[in-house]
């Protein structure tokens, strides 16, 4: 394959030919050292380092050398402009000619598959929501930290995770035990082991090799999206399955919902948020805090009864020789245990609030918790499978949120109220509206939509749909659908 014009970031940027190739080379270029001394003569690498790095450095510029090349560049930022203030785009390009493109006109909630990130935006203001989750496949030095999170609302930055900044990667004494586990991100360890995790496989790396971390279920509704993570293949069997399936309820309340099934004994469940400074947390038996420049992050435990501790993390070698004062950085931890293999649904709400009150208000029902928040009505099933009904509503959802005139279905197989009802044999989210039923499934599958009598028309996107089932016995409508994305609109005479 040629290699003139591509680009090179990581492993997965090369096929298995590509990585035969570049060792073959190798080894031809180490028995004829002689041959190929002068082989890059005249030519110029540039050698530009923005992190510290020793290895890697002298590795690529010693190589360059013996090929009789030559080598310029910089080994850290502060030897550049940036040192002044340019960006990295200003020091690698002129960038004062090219016109901007503003980003306001795209859409702040978005799901990037391919590389497993979820992001939920309140807006694009500096000062509105935002929630970044992994669950995707692995790169390169990448860290073992799937279905972690980060978390930021009125301009104030809640749950984030140390820098790499702050370590010496290698010459760190607990670089490879801490820094690079699941204990050092915001995500779920499994029976206490800060080590619960695997690495799963890179993405693109060689067909079939698809064994990581994915997202399961994704919807974008008017005031509410969901996407579910699945991480539970990478715990070791520990799990047979462990889903982080998040609610966000526009603009500004998350609602969490971890779910784990056991394999072979129960499991105990933690769920973990890094913040910057152990004093900013404040841990409870309803409702946890984190606490900043005014601001405070309301983490209300739902559901079941959950034990919290405000956990003193490691200083990394960087901050220990760097940093004064020196304080104390931490975590909050969350933990409840599966209960006679049954499954377990860890429901924390996160909301925040300018004078540390929150106006959310829950009551517990038969397999389900409701509530209101923000004015914007929710409720979530306790017993995955089961099917509870909360006020017309009767459906074995996740979770639901509702307003007048829209309802928001995540991941399920079965709903019904006083207007319609619909079911799958495939789990699907959905957002029920005058504008048509919007829908999400991972795998393409008939829904069967209840209908009064055979409607006039069936479209699916835009187009019409001729192949539909209309069963007048059951006054319903038979539906296949592709996997994915789509908006079905059912037209009445």
């Amino acid at each position: 394959m040629g290699w003139v014009g591509r680009d090179i970031v990581s492993i997965r940027d090369f096929s298995k030919e590509d990585i035969l190739q570049v060792l073959d080379k190798a080894a031809e270029i180490e028995k004829n050292r002689d041959q190929y001394a002068s082989r890059l003569h005249g030519k110029v690498m540039a050698a530009l380092f923005f992190e510290p790095s020793t290895r890697t450095r002298l590795s690529f510029e010693s190589a360059m050398h013996r090929l009789g090349g030559s080598v310029i560049g910089f080994a850290e930022p502060s030897m550049t402009s940036m040192s002044k203030g340019e960006t990295f785009e200003d020091v690698l390009f002129n960038t004062k000619n090219i016109p901007q493109d503003s980003p306001f006109d795209e859409n702040p909630v978005k799901a990037f598959r391919e590389v497993g990130t979820t992001v939920f935006k309140g807006g694009w203001e500096k000062d509105d929501f935002a929630f970044v989750m992994r669950s995707g496949a692995f790169y390169n030095h990448q860290h073992i930290d799937q279905g972690s999170f980060w978390l930021a609302d009125r301009g104030v930055i809640f749950i984030e995770e140390r820098p790499l900044k702050n370590s010496t990667y290698y010459d760190d004494p607990i670089y490879q035990s801490k820094l690079i586990q699941p204990v050092g991100h915001s995500t779920i360890l499994i029976n206490d082991n800060e080590q619960s995790q695997r690495t799963g496989d890179h993405l693109k790396f060689a067909p079939g090799f698809d064994d990581h971390a994915f997202i399961a279920n994704f919807l974008d509704g008017k005031d509410a999206a969901f996407s579910s993570g699945d991480i539970g293949r990478l715990y070791y069997d520990k799990v047979k399955s462990l889903s982080r399936n998040v609610l966000f309820i526009k603009p500004r309340t998350l609602l969490m919902l971890d779910t784990a099934v056991p394999s072979d004994k129960d499991a105990k469940v933690t769920l973990l948020y890094q913040t910057k400074e152990l004093d900013n947390i404040k841990a409870g038996k309803d409702v946890s805090t984190i606490t900043k420049q005014g601001v405070t992050l309301n983490i209300m435990h739902l559901s079941p009864s959950v034990e919290t501790k405000a956990v003193e993390t490691p200083h990394y070698l960087y901050t220990l020789q760097r940093e004064r004062p020196l304080k104390k950085e931490g975590m909050l931890t969350v933990s409840a245990s599966t209960k006679n293999m049954e499954p377990l649904v860890i429901a924390n709400l996160l909301t925040t609030t300018l004078d540390g009150v929150s106006d959310v208000v829950t009551e517990t029902g038969n397999g389900f918790v409701s509530g209101l928040a923000s004015g914007k009505k929710f409720a979530f099933n306790t017993k995955p499978g089961n099917t509870y009904q909360v006020e017309d509503m009767q459906t074995d959802a996740a979770a639901i949120s509702w307003s007048a005139d829209r309802t928001f279905i995540a991941l399920a197989k079965t709903f019904r109220n006083k207007d319609k009802s619909i079911s799958s044999d495939t789990p699907f989210s959905l957002e029920l509206s005058a504008d048509g039923i919007k829908y999400a499934m991972e795998k393409g599958g008939k829904i069967t939509i209840s209908a009064a009598s055979k409607p006039s028309s069936v479209t699916l996107n835009g187009a019409q749909i001729r192949n539909f089932v209309y069963d007048s016995a059951k006054k319903a409508i038979v539906i296949e659908v592709p996997g994915g994305e789509g908006l079905l609109f059912i037209g009445n005479k």
